[in-house]
């Protein structure tokens, strides 16, 4: 740990730009030149290095530990009818968009989420709600107190009229049952609370032990309410960045526009950075280039080693059960606007298993053929992976989950590329990367991909689909014209083509659950042995389905089940635990957002059953 703090401390001395938030004037006077980064071990063990004892106010940090005392007050339902848990693509302050039919905010680690957040802390015990604030930071930092920063809370007050617009907008949309200035007040004041990056480095540790504070022991935080926090931190907690945070270091983290950042490994260590300078979307660039290098030369990340040991059970009565259940769910809709989708029988349902060690269980209909649609994009995804490498590929496709439907008409307004290569735009612009002479080259190239994926020889198109698919296409025709205006993609017609062809590929239940199986194996097929995936690259996609792969609906299935998956609106649907097994499911009944609903009932049964989520029960 001492060694990679070194490296990690020289990394970020080295990193240059970025400027000292301004926006708040008093933060405008911090020294650019401060520099600290420490870790703490869930045994209690703390290492820091540079102006570790340098105090700051805390700023958003302050957000998933508030968070989870109003989880602690309330329980995730109440407090999940004021905030949602999807990330949103905005930057941390952007001035409000709400939920479509619910008028929430999307997610508490925005300015509008954790408002409405800090509008349910109430005072309890004989303490106000801001004296409660504060000792649940002094007990997380294993202090006997910590203290509001005057100057700093004052500027904020002063500054802060965009975040009383935000506070106005959600008392009209009755999100706010509390006064605004008062909630306000206590917001600008949690903010505002005095820290230390070693005090963080100790916060952050009391997440990663559960909620106890490694150092003093105590219990600051109920276990139950950690894995949501963790789980919204991942991701949601780095704002317009947290897709590619998560993609590349891949450990929950919060920042703060102080130029504070902490990153937690539940069961290891809680790491924290400081350094002011500022990038474009809020987060500290030295401090990032600390929390990237401390998570490779750790290897923290959280798609890249072996999930927990988590009780196997019989795995064949265990599927049995969740079929049968789910069968009971009379939710959601065949999927119309492709037609030969509609003909599909609703009561289809087929459910599989497929273990690391290729050991395979199914119940139901799981052998009935289906066409993969965008469950085939991060399959695609790795196979361009596998060509160009991280950086090529994401020359054209960004890592960031957008809160858009997947088949959303809008690209990064920042770089004109798509928000990630899970969406309908993403897998385009993908397609348009696969290597072939001719669109036979092309098409067989992915036929074969897939098919080491799935331990099929040979991959098949249902050109039924396929024609449907291309009748109905104008508006996956529309994004490819708008991705080769912006020269994301060479050639608009080819690339569509491929994306197409793909969405058309037939396979079964048992196949896909051998296709996700593949990824939790580490890149080969635990049934045939061949190899389907550098190694390298598992993570990469892995971190893509957390945050990605149910597009507008992936943060509240990372929420509710807690496992990379991919879903189609065929109704399949695959999911997967690294170093574990694999869980697919096809059942036609789809929901507003183009997920399996039987499929996700399912997987979130099993998932809990098996304590398999990727920071536990949740």
């Amino acid at each position: 740990m001492k060694l990679a703090l070194t490296e990690a401390y020289e990394q970020a001395r080295q990193a240059t730009g970025g400027r000292v938030a301004d926006y708040i004037p008093e933060l405008a006077t911090a020294d650019p030149a401060l520099l600290a980064v420490a870790a703490c071990t869930v045994d209690g063990t703390v290492h820091a290095l540079g102006d570790a004892d340098h105090e700051f106010t805390i700023q958003s940090i302050s957000k998933p530990f508030v968070y989870a005392l109003a989880l602690a007050d309330y329980g995730a339902e109440a407090v999940h009818r004021r905030v949602g848990v999807e990330p949103t693509g905005d930057a941390f302050n952007s001035i409000i968009r709400l939920e479509q039919g619910t008028n929430r905010p999307h997610n508490p680690m925005i300015n509008a989420g954790a408002i409405a957040v800090a509008s349910m802390i109430q005072p309890m015990g004989g303490q106000s709600a801001l004296d409660r604030v504060l000792e649940l930071v002094a007990l997380a930092a294993g202090r006997d107190r910590v203290q509001v920063d005057l100057p700093v809370n004052l500027s904020e007050e002063d500054s802060g009229h965009r975040n009383r617009a935000i506070a106005h907008l959600m008392k009209h949309f009755r999100m706010l049952d509390a006064d605004v200035e008062q909630t306000l007040d206590l917001y600008f004041r949690q903010c505002s609370i005095l820290v230390s990056c070693r005090d963080l480095a100790v916060m952050a540790a009391t997440l990663a032990n559960h909620g106890v504070n490694p150092v003093t022991g105590k219990r600051v935080i109920p276990a139950a309410v950690v894995p949501s926090a963790l789980t919204v931190m991942l991701t949601c907690g780095l704002y317009d960045s947290a897709g590619e945070f998560a993609f590349h270091a891949g450990v929950p983290a919060k920042s703060g526009v102080s130029g504070g950042l902490i990153g937690v490994s539940p069961g290891v260590a809680g790491l924290a950075a400081f350094a002011p300078p500022l990038d474009e979307r809020g987060n500290s660039v030295r401090g990032m280039r600390a929390m990237r290098h401390l998570s490779s030369a750790l290897e923290l990340h959280s798609f890249g080693k072996s999930a927990n040991a988590c009780p196997m059970n019989d795995l064949r009565q265990l599927l049995a059960k969740a079929h049968a259940d789910a069968l009971n769910d009379r939710g959601g809709a065949v999927a119309t606007y492709i037609p030969e989708l509609a003909e599909a029988d609703p009561e289809l349902f087929g459910l599989a298993i497929c273990t690391v060690d290729g050991e395979e269980f199914h119940a139901g209909d799981a052998d009935t053929p289906f066409t993969l649609q965008a469950a085939a994009n991060p399959f695609t995804y790795a196979l361009a992976l596998q060509v160009h490498g991280v950086e090529a590929l994401h020359q054209r496709v960004g890592f960031e989950p957008s809160g858009n439907p997947f088949n959303a008409i809008v690209l990064d307004p920042d770089t004109n590329r798509p928000f990630n290569p899970l969406s309908n735009a993403g897998a385009i612009a993908t397609c348009g990367l696969i290597p072939g002479k001719d669109a036979t080259a092309r098409l067989n190239h992915v036929l074969a991909g897939l098919g080491r994926f799935a331990g099929e020889p040979r991959m098949k198109v249902d050109l039924r689909v396929l024609v449907a698919e291309r009748e109905a296409g104008e508006r996956n025709h529309a994004i490819a014209c708008l991705l080769r205006n912006f020269e994301v993609v060479a050639d608009e017609e080819a690339a569509l083509d491929l994306y197409l062809q793909q969405c058309s590929v037939v396979t079964t239940t048992k196949q896909l659950a051998r296709m996700g199986a593949t990824l939790a194996a580490g890149g080969r097929n635990p049934v045939t042995k061949a190899d389907a995936l550098d190694p390298a690259y598992v993570k990469h996609v892995l971190a893509l389905m957390y945050t990605c792969g149910l597009h507008d609906g992936s943060g509240q299935f990372a929420f509710d089940v807690g496992i990379p998956a991919k879903s189609g609106i065929s109704g399949g649907l695959v999911a997967v635990v690294p170093g574990r097994l694999a869980i697919a499911a096809y059942s036609p009944r789809v929901d507003s957002k183009g997920t399996s609903v039987r499929g996700e009932a399912a997987m979130r049964a099993l998932v809990s059953t098996l304590e398999a989520g990727t920071f536990g029960t949740l």
